[in-house]
């Protein structure tokens, strides 16, 4: 009986355990983790997700509110349309048996179950059109789990389960179309929403085409094609239903993050050469280049590359159909080239690196018509293989003399293509009398698998990967500050970091970082930062340029420092330090671990407070911090008149090298004098008292056009910024000469926005004092409740430094009451003045409506699948 089984589904086996056998033999001979020194870990990978896998493990074991809001998101967001977007992969259940350092074999182990099942779901859809050719079902198949685009994309695991699902949403299709049964297809199609909208987007885009395609296909009569119009659309509309199960509420977070980032003005153009495209038809086509910009991965085997030209030829296929295909592929091929159909398939969103994400569904479609060109083969398929030769032979051609064009290809690389592109042509080629049927597709698949497996070394080798160490040590470190900070409070706080291995070790270590990097961060975040000071962008903030007055009304209650190299017993952490805080010795050292200091701050105010009433006026201040956390600070403190916190300083000196001397220095620009040597000013002050002093630099003093040293040594600081910045420079430094170089790196510099300030420190931490003391009491928190007390005087109204989102609810005193949007930014609310009861809950927005409309789709649909059935027993 297993026999018979395994001999009829063998292509079943050989799709799913032939991709997995080749990339575990290349992880391996890579010295992948847990197999080497080497990770998987490689741009976003690395940076992005890998965190959020973390972030995943621990959500799912400790603590599930989490997957709807958490204050690990920078300073606070809503974390159901995270999900939706990262983590909602079945797979990824699989996080859950590994921890800290060993993630990364867990990751190895997603991936490669993702190459297997996707060669899986394409074997199945093949051997469901076709079971006669079983062979090159298989040959499909594995051109399907390795094409260009996968192994392109294999560290945006989040996007491969579209590979997954696309088969199976086809399978569904025809099941939907030739028996009438939309289970499949709805089921499949739904849960694909759930587990990644973004995908299933350009898949429902791409299933439009494809009933089109089926309705010249297999067009009967106008009724009855309406009839299967009708039924697709309805099944489509089913589908989006069950997915509304987090559809809805990703909407609504969409709307407060990517959706404010809209494309406004389209171009009608041509985004390049369209004939470069046929560059990713070779072999090896893929390095980092190709990440931020670069043609669409294409690549897949010969013999579907071939058998998909055939397809036109084909005189047993219906021509209609071949025209409706052709039609759909020039639809598609102008999808990857013109501006407003490539905006059209992101969603009106140029994607930010990774371009032309939705080419995994023309490799599809390629395979797809492939394998019918090869279920229709006759003795004509090899007279009208020299057209496909000859094409190839052209992009061959044109690739070898534009080769200074295409950073990824090579002689080398060229060579390997042609040879596999004419053992392709050459089996294709052989008479039956020379080879038979079987034999010729065995010979077929066993070069197709040669083909795929070189491609993908090829292309992998092209890329650089974090060591096992790189990832290991700081998450170690990490683990070791968040077991310390547990040990000394378990209340909810924010914490400075002054080092980090990505913006998301917060998320990941569950500790509220104030730093974020997600594409779905919400817009009026990073608008903050690039306010008080602080990095930010699209889709991130980094909160490492922290002041006194941000920790304080942040509620930045311990600041977390590295110790000196030379302090760090062997084995060595290598920590990557982003900030050096002087005026962190205004705080107190609490606890010490292997690699860190760990200072509470004092002063570090409730995250709900009493702030006055000006609060409501505060001003939208870009690219000028000082005077927006002075306003900050003395509306929390009800300071009228103004009180000044920072007071602007010259310097004591300043030398000019290669560069004209000036005098006036803030927004002055400055040229080499000599633009083959260095040039460089050095800017000397010695601190008249032991106060902090700061510096801003403007967005134009970025590490793209200046380096900045204290001292001998390079300043740390994160060096990336749109937004002018403010850094701490001195503190308790009084009679000490502090001396900072500004290195060029271009043939001039704007010192834009460069300012030296002194703080009031001991104001600065008395009107902190101020905002601690009218602060939220007796507060018990978690992720999705705070409840505590609060005290009002007649100007007084509850102010909070918690994201404004439309999900949380207030009840003051048992009452519900309305919350308004402050700072233009976070949570407030005008309350009567006296002492309050308050607590506030989040409830994702539209949960509840996308759970009714998702129960009530599968519910229609059960009634559906059973209609005759219960027709029978009289129930309709």
């Amino acid at each position: 009986m297993k026999k018979e089984f395994i001999k009829k589904n063998y292509p079943l086996f050989i799709g799913f355990f032939v991709p997995v056998t080749i990339m575990l033999g290349y992880f391996i001979y890579r010295g992948m983790y847990p197999f080497g020194k080497s990770s998987l870990l490689t741009v976003d990978l690395g940076q992005q997700y890998v965190d959020f896998f973390a972030a995943y493990r621990d959500t799912l074991l400790h603590d599930p509110t989490k997957i709807f809001y958490s204050f690990s998101k920078a300073i606070g967001g809503e974390m159901l349309g995270e999900f939706a977007y990262y983590l909602l992969s079945p797979f990824n259940l699989i996080f859950l048996f590994f921890k800290g350092k060993t993630l990364t074999a867990g990751i190895m182990l997603v991936t490669l179950l993702k190459y297997g099942c996707s060669g899986l779901a394409m074997a199945w859809l093949l051997q469901k059109r076709n079971k006669k050719t079983r062979l090159v079902n298989s040959a499909l198949a594995i051109t399907y789990a390795m094409m260009g685009w996968f192994v392109a994309n294999q560290f945006n695991l989040l996007w491969l389960d579209a590979c997954v699902f696309l088969p199976l949403i086809i399978v569904g299709f025809y099941n939907l179309m030739e028996t009438a049964k939309p289970a499949c297809y709805v089921l499949f199609l739904g849960f694909m929403i759930i587990v990644n909208y973004y995908m299933a987007y350009m898949i429902c885009i791409f299933l439009v085409l494809f009933f089109i395609w089926y309705a010249f296909d297999n067009f009967e009569t106008p009724k009855i094609m309406l009839k299967k119009a009708a039924i697709f659309v309805g099944s489509s509309l089913l589908a989006v239903g069950v997915g509304c199960l987090t559809l809805l509420s990703t909407l609504y977070t969409l709307s407060v993050s990517k959706g404010q980032y809209m494309q406004e003005k389209i171009n009608f153009k041509l985004e390049y050469d369209p004939i470069k495209m046929v560059s990713k038809l070779t072999m090896g086509a893929f390095n980092f280049d190709q990440l931020p910009s670069g043609q669409p991965n294409l690549f897949i085997s010969s013999l579907a590359l071939f058998a998909f030209c055939l397809f036109f030829f084909c005189k047993k296929i219906k021509l209609r159909s071949r025209i409706t295909a052709f039609l759909i592929t020039c639809f598609l091929i102008l999808s990857m080239c013109f501006e407003p159909l490539d905006l059209f398939w992101h969603g009106m969103q140029f994607p930010v690196w990774y371009p032309y994400r939705f080419s995994f569904i023309v490799s599809f479609w390629m395979i797809f018509l492939a394998h019918t060109a090869l279920s229709k083969r006759s003795r004509q398929t090899r007279i009208f293989l020299t057209v496909p030769g000859i094409l190839y032979a052209g992009v061959i051609i044109y690739v070898a003399t534009n080769l200074k064009k295409f950073s990824f290809a090579s002689k080398q690389t060229l060579i390997i293509s042609v040879v596999f592109a004419l053992l392709t042509l050459i089996l294709m080629s052989l008479t039956d009398k020379l080879l038979d049927f079987d034999s010729k597709d065995f010979l077929l698949l066993i070069v197709v698998i040669f083909e795929m497996s070189i491609n993908a070394c090829m292309s992998l080798n092209n890329l650089s990967y974090l060591t096992q160490k790189e990832f290991a040590d700081p998450t170690k470190t990490l683990a070791q500050d968040k077991k310390a900070l547990d040990s000394l409070d378990k209340s909810l706080y924010r914490v400075a970091s002054l080092y980090c291995r990505t913006k998301n070790d917060g998320l990941a270590q569950n500790m509220n970082f104030g730093s974020y990097f997600s594409s779905a961060l919400e817009k009026s975040i990073p608008d903050f930062y690039g306010q008080i000071g602080n990095p930010d962008g699209d889709n991130y903030v980094a909160y490492t340029n922290g002041t006194l007055i941000t920790d304080g009304l942040l509620d930045m209650k311990y600041l977390i420092q590295p110790k000196d190299s030379a302090e760090i017993e062997q084995p060595k952490t290598d920590l990557n330090i982003v900030s050096e805080r002087p005026d962190a010795a205004e705080y107190n050292l609490v606890k010490e671990t292997e690699s860190t200091r760990i200072y509470r701050n004092p002063y570090s105010a409730n995250i709900i407070y009493a702030s006055n009433r000006s609060l409501l006026n505060q001003k939208i201040l870009y690219n000028d911090p000082i005077n927006y956390q002075t306003s900050w600070l003395n509306s929390a403190t009800s300071t009228w008149p103004s009180t000044r916190y920072f007071y602007p300083c010259n310097f004591n000196e300043v030398i000019f090298q290669n560069t004209p001397k000036q005098v006036n220095l803030t927004n002055s620009s400055f040229k080499k004098i000599k633009c083959s040597k260095e040039a460089k000013i050095i800017f000397k002050f010695t601190p008249k008292t032991d106060d902090s002093y700061y510096i801003t630099l403007g967005p134009c003093l970025n590490s793209d056009n200046v380096t900045w040293y204290r001292g001998n040594r390079l300043l740390n600081h994160y060096g990336t910024f749109r937004h002018t910045v403010v850094i701490n420079v001195a503190n308790h430094d009084k009679g000490n000469e502090i001396v900072l170089t500004a290195r060029f790196k271009k043939d001039s510099l704007w010192l834009n926005n460069f300012v030296l300030y002194q703080m009031d420190t001991q104001a600065v931490l008395n009107k902190l004092e101020q905002v601690k003391i009218n602060s939220l009491t007796n507060m018990k928190a978690t992720s999705t409740l705070i409840k505590g007390d609060l005290s009002l005087d007649s100007n007084q109204m509850m102010a909070t430094t918690i994201p404004y989102n439309q999900g949380w609810h207030l009840t003051v005193d048992g009452k519900s009451t309305s919350i308004i949007k402050i700072q233009n930014t976070f949570i407030g609310a005008i309350l009567s003045s006296g002492k309050h009861r308050i607590v506030l809950k989040y409830v994702p927005p539209y949960l509840g409506i996308g759970c009714i409309v998702s129960l009530l789709s599968c519910g229609l649909l059960i009634v559906i699948c059973n209609f005759s059935r219960l027709k029978k027993r009289g129930f309709v």
